[in-house]
């Protein structure tokens, strides 16, 4: 905000600040519970948001290609698998640096794990030229490119990035495939490259990619990396490089990651911020944010960009950076599936992402030891959860109106001092650190809301917004740490009802219909 901007903003009397504060004051206790009179207004406009076109945007194409472990569903609304028939709620990791800094043995390793934890999408660079030990060069010393970067192709290193990408989907394993990280400035990837190429030049690669990997039936496309769109020449070229792929590989979705911090023109930017229209080959939204603005940047990719494309969180904070917590760690999962992001989360930590490479700057612990970390189970966990229940149909409870009190952590005046810069700048109301936050499918069938602070607070669910032919509803509170399950009981769903988790730890509050009969939570996939 300028200067000028700021200082245009002084109450012109005691009597416009009372106002002003009165005003805060109303918002803050419709945030704690005192509802307005129309409290399906939200969700129904919600579920209109989701179920209309928007008719100033292109429709994408959707990729419906049979065989396939990711896919669009016939409307564009959600992710499907094309071999099982069935939604894919993305469970992810991101070992960037798999087959640049790992050998045949280690990737197996790896992969192996996360087989056997039920990840089911990894993000990996096929190539790379800053945080590897020894960039551009795989395990084995071969180079990518004999010559100027996206061009002539070596054999032998495109060989080991194909039985990688083999080996993950003998495992039934996703791998979004970055052709070439951007990053901000010329040190942290290829920008430069990207800049200075023309534009047959990208073609040829993306002609060359699309061609390579249209016929395996794990891969998606991940565009971009920390790229700014202010960087246009690096934008032309990259539409060109997604449009070659599309055109040679028709049956693989391809989503872009523009940047979180340091973009001139504002961070914390989904796909869909980054690129107008959207264009014809973007089949996802990658949202990216920060730990603190997962709500907010959730909120608005599900209020802009699910009326046209599902969206997933595809970095977030990782583990062992930023001082993160493994409660924050888990809080902005849940926050971001819970907030709009349904169609799933990639998870990062940052012994993993490189593998230990010394350029990574994340030497220690070994990423060998990462494997079974606190993130990685609670990512697992949270996978189970959500592929247990209709997650496809998730809706976030965005006007509280299903999640009706105790939502809010912060203190009354904190609240109101909130909601005042909330209504003065017009900006969405920051959620405090701790806030609980909810969802509700759109058949009625399932509640699901987040409680990050455990005994310390008490929340308030509206129990008609569950759909029964017996007017029961059946809850459970789910552990996010170990998995495990608590039966609360069954309840009418012709009134609230307050639910005050077992203990100080974060627990997941789900409430079904009794009569879908479904498994505890987490315990078996839909």
């Amino acid at each position: 905000m300028s200067a000028a901007l700021r200082n245009s903003w002084r109450p012109r009397s005691w009597a416009i600040l009372v106002a002003s504060l009165s005003l805060a004051a109303s918002v803050s206790f419709v945030r704690f519970g005192l509802r307005a009179s129309e409290p399906e207004s939200g969700w129904s406009r919600l579920l209109s948001n989701r179920n209309s076109a928007d008719p100033t945007r292109q429709r994408p194409k959707i990729i419906s290609a049979k065989g396939q472990f990711l896919a669009a569903d016939p409307t564009g609304k959600f992710l499907m698998d094309t071999i099982t028939n069935k939604p894919v709620f993305i469970t992810g990791d991101a070992p960037q640096q798999l087959v640049t800094e790992l050998c045949a043995s280690d990737v197996d390793t790896y992969l192996k794990d996360r087989q056997q934890r039920g990840f089911n999408a990894l993000w990996v660079y096929v190539v790379d030229n800053a945080d590897q030990s020894n960039p551009p060069r795989n395990c084995n010393g071969d180079i990518p490119f004999n010559g100027a970067d996206f061009t002539n192709f070596n054999p032998s290193y495109w060989k080991f990035v194909d039985s990688a990408i083999a080996n993950a989907q003998r495992r039934g394993i996703i791998v979004f495939i970055e052709p070439g990280f951007v990053g901000l400035v010329a040190a942290s990837g290829y920008l430069t490259s990207y800049q200075n190429a023309s534009p047959e030049t990208m073609t040829a690669y993306g002609t060359f990619l699309g061609n390579r990997y249209k016929g395996f039936s794990n891969v998606a496309w991940a565009l971009g990396g920390d790229a700014d769109p202010a960087q246009a020449a690096a934008y032309k070229n990259l539409a060109s490089l997604a449009a070659a792929i599309q055109a040679a590989d028709p049956n693989h979705l391809i989503t872009f990651e523009a940047c979180r911090s340091g973009c001139s023109s504002g961070g914390n930017k989904s796909s869909l911020d980054a690129w107008t229209g959207p264009p014809a080959w973007l089949g996802i939204n990658w949202v990216y944010n920060n730990q603190a603005t997962v709500i907010e940047g959730c909120r608005a990719a599900w209020n802009n960009g699910n009326r046209v494309l599902p969206s997933i969180m595809g970095e977030d904070w990782y583990e062992l950076d930023h001082s993160m917590t493994s409660s924050q760690i888990r809080q902005e999962g849940y926050w971001e599936i819970l907030s709009g992001c349904y169609a799933g989360r990639i998870f990062g930590n940052a012994a993993l992402f490189a593998f230990n490479s010394p350029n990574s700057g994340v030497t220690s612990p070994t990423w060998q030891s990462q494997l079974g970390s606190v993130g990685s189970i609670g990512q697992a966990n949270m996978g189970k959860l959500f592929r247990s229940r209709e997650h496809w149909k998730l809706a976030p409870d965005t006007n509280h109106t299903t999640l009706t009190a105790g939502y809010d952590s912060h203190t009354f005046f904190g609240s109101a001092k909130e909601s005042l810069r909330s209504f003065v700048y017009k900006q969405p109301a920051r959620p405090g650190t701790m806030d609980s936050v909810a969802a509700r499918t759109s058949d009625g069938q399932t509640i699901i809301a987040y409680v990050p602070n455990g005994t310390a607070t008490t929340v308030t669910v509206d129990m008609s917004k569950i759909t029964d032919p017996v007017s029961l509803a059946r809850c459970w509170w789910f552990n996010p740490r170990d998995g495990s399950t608590i039966l609360i009981g069954s309840f009418a769903t012709n009134s609230t009802r307050n639910f005050s988790p077992p203990d100080k730890s974060d627990w997941v509050l789900v409430i079904d219909s009794e009569r879908a009969s479904l498994a505890a939570p987490g315990s078996r996939d839909l």
